[in-house]
């Protein structure tokens, strides 16, 4: 195997690459290392197909390849005041639109809006052999067809390479503001991020710190309006409730992944439910050296840790419970962590988009 990685310039240079190794691995700029690590395939980057192809703001879409940072798109949407309100992940380190998808990835605005899935309309990519397929559509209202491009997001490259997508945008809220909810304990603080979670207050994301044993709340919208929310949520829980002066800067950290106080080697999401959460807290409770962060009112946790020996703790603890985390940062030798079964379904979707077996396995067999 060529240990360069390839990085083709158009759809054409991709195609005849695509054709001439025996098995490729598509990467954006390998933000996150390890969904990009495979030493049996040639990497291929899609770093050098870059731009935004169309963008139509009256009707909230754009297109772009693959290898356009999310950076770039965000700066350009915002110029028309609209956005990604999933809060995309690593934007700062660099990741790419196609990344992103493949990825799967969505930050603490999934809570109130949904998941990057939930935005993607369209894509184009190359099936194994090298054929151009296209699936989905560039409007908001498009239902024709199997919804393929959900089915590629979070396929870590293991379905196609994808060489454009279409999203759906919003138009921005206007003034975010953030809360801090202080705790007395743990069982309180999952009553609280319950109740928050359920409130008419229409919150735009509730975080969680065990560590700190705080609530995050961040509200979205006109000035008045947060205000009365902020009144609300004051009245029902007291001195407990304090804003944050720098919000923005929070949230920039929990999506970067370095919120931690010193940096680490590892980071790890984790999807969880209550019990999964507890189970969590406590045995990071016991360590000085693993830093948690619960988001989208307990749907997924961000794990940051230093060694093997903590990803080895890590997978025991969620084999028990039976959930399924990804590594997405650090050097390890592995990738999945946790319960993640080999179903017929998942057998027979890689063998029918991926019928002459271009791309590797998700986990070696």
């Amino acid at each position: 195997m060529n240990e360069t990685t390839a990085t083709p310039g158009n759809l054409e240079e991709l195609r005849s690459l695509l054709r001439s190794e025996s098995l490729v691995l598509p990467v954006g700029n390998q933000t996150k290392q390890p969904l990009a690590s495979d030493d049996r395939a040639q990497l291929v980057s899609l770093r050098g197909m870059t731009g935004i192809l169309e963008y139509e703001p009256s009707e909230f879409t754009f297109t772009a390849l693959a290898g356009t940072t999310v950076l770039e798109v965000s700066e350009t949407l915002q110029q028309r005041q609209q956005y990604l309100p999933f809060d995309p992940m690593l934007v700062q380190a660099g990741a790419t639109i196609g990344g992103a998808v493949g990825s799967g990835l969505s930050g603490p605005g999934r809570f109130r809006y949904g998941g990057l899935r939930d935005f993607l309309l369209g894509v184009k990519f190359l099936s194994g052999d090298g054929e151009v397929i296209n699936s989905g559509g560039k409007v908001v209202k498009n239902a024709a067809g199997f919804d393929i491009p959900k089915l590629l997001v979070g396929s870590m490259g293991r379905l196609g390479v994808m060489v454009e997508m279409t999203f759906k945008v919003f138009p921005m809220p206007g003034r975010q503001q953030t809360l801090a909810v202080e705790c007395g304990s743990m069982q309180d603080a999952m009553k609280r991020m319950a109740a928050a979670a359920a409130s008419h207050w229409e919150l735009d994301a509730v975080d969680y710190r065990p560590g700190a044993n705080t609530l995050f709340l961040r509200l979205a919208g006109p000035d008045k309006v947060n205000q009365m929310v902020i009144r609300k949520i004051m009245e029902r829980w007291g001195s407990d409730v304090t804003e944050l002066p720098d919000g923005d800067a929070f949230w920039r950290a929990v999506k970067e992944l370095d919120w931690s106080d010193k940096t680490r080697a590892f980071a790890a999401k984790i999807p969880t439910h209550r019990r999964v959460v507890e189970a969590l807290a406590d045995w990071v409770g016991k360590r000085s050296h693993i830093d948690l962060h619960v988001s989208a009112a307990g749907a997924v946790a961000w794990l940051l840790c230093d060694t093997q020996s903590d990803l080895d703790d890590l997978d025991r603890i969620l084999l028990k419970h039976e959930v399924a985390g990804l590594l997405v940062r650090g050097e390890s030798t592995r990738l999945g962590i946790g319960c993640w079964p080999r179903t017929e379904i998942s057998v027979a979707v890689k063998h029918a988009m991926d019928p002459v077996s271009k791309f590797p396995h998700l986990f070696s067999t």
